[in-house]
């Protein structure tokens, strides 16, 4: 039987993320302190905390569901069958910028069957931005959103880039290079193009990261797909440890060569 989201509980995940938002706010106005995992990168206990909250309250409407989410990654299911369906969450993408006082980290949770993503929710507390999609249409705070593949490419368009990829590549391109630290916010800028100028985001990263995103960029009409062109697949993506294998672009253009036209690898 295939997963479905009916209207009420995409309703029950909204609000959940809303408050999981005001948890978020609560302890970043009081100053958040973290500690460094063993490759370096920060976390909170607010991650761990939201995380949980999730969980626990997605799994009491929805028992049938597996979750894979970045904090406590044991916790993850070792097996994952073609027809599992699984929540996949990222309780602070952009805990960097989170820690820092900043405003442009999100909460993301993405639903995917058989290895197909169907449903994102990607909420930007202090941004007030909910991206969503039901079966129907990706939405921007409620107000349906696609993206405008022939945008102008001017002065005032926008690329979104991590911040690695500068390691490897530089960029030449006639609008703006930005980083605003989540994954999750820069794919919805792509999605929701035709109000935010924004032409691709290039990242790498896990499936947590963009699990949220993916749902609602396709659904907006947008695409993905590899620097070498390949299509993304996330079972592939799953068997290798939910790293995504190689650079990843999120895009509104039809034509994914433009992209690539303003990459310049290193020698």
């Amino acid at each position: 039987m295939a997963f479905v989201l009916g209207e009420h509980d995409i309703e029950y995940i909204k609000n959940l993320l809303i408050e999981a938002g005001d948890i978020g706010i609560s302890t970043q106005k009081k100053g958040v302190l973290y500690t460094r995992k063993s490759d370096s990168t920060i976390v909170t206990q607010t991650d761990i905390e939201i995380q949980e909250f999730l969980v626990k309250r997605i799994r009491q409407r929805l028992p049938e569901i597996a979750f894979v989410h970045e904090e406590k990654q044991e916790e993850n299911p070792q097996i994952i069958g073609e027809r599992t369906t699984l929540a996949i969450i990222d309780p602070l993408d952009g805990t960097a910028v989170y820690t820092m006082g900043l405003p442009t980290w999100c909460i993301s949770i993405g639903f995917y069957t058989d290895f197909q993503p169907q449903y994102g929710f990607v909420y930007s507390p202090v941004s007030k931005l909910f991206y969503h999609n039901d079966d129907s249409a990706a939405y921007c705070n409620g107000f349906p959103i696609a993206v405008e593949s022939t945008m102008q490419i001017d002065s005032e368009t926008n690329i979104f880039v991590t911040a690695e990829i500068f390691r490897s590549y530089y960029i030449r391109f006639p609008g703006k290079v930005r980083n605003l630290g989540s994954t999750a916010l820069h794919g919805c800028m792509v999605a929701d193009n035709a109000r935010t100028r924004t032409l691709a985001y290039i990242g790498r990263s896990y499936l947590w990261d963009w699990g949220g995103v993916i749902p609602i960029l396709l659904k907006a009409g947008g695409s993905l797909r590899y620097l070498s062109g390949k299509h993304v697949d996330i079972r592939e993506i799953v068997a290798n440890g939910f790293l995504l294998p190689e650079y990843c672009i999120a895009y509104s253009s039809y034509n994914h060569e433009l992209i690539k036209s303003y990459l310049f690898e290193l020698q």
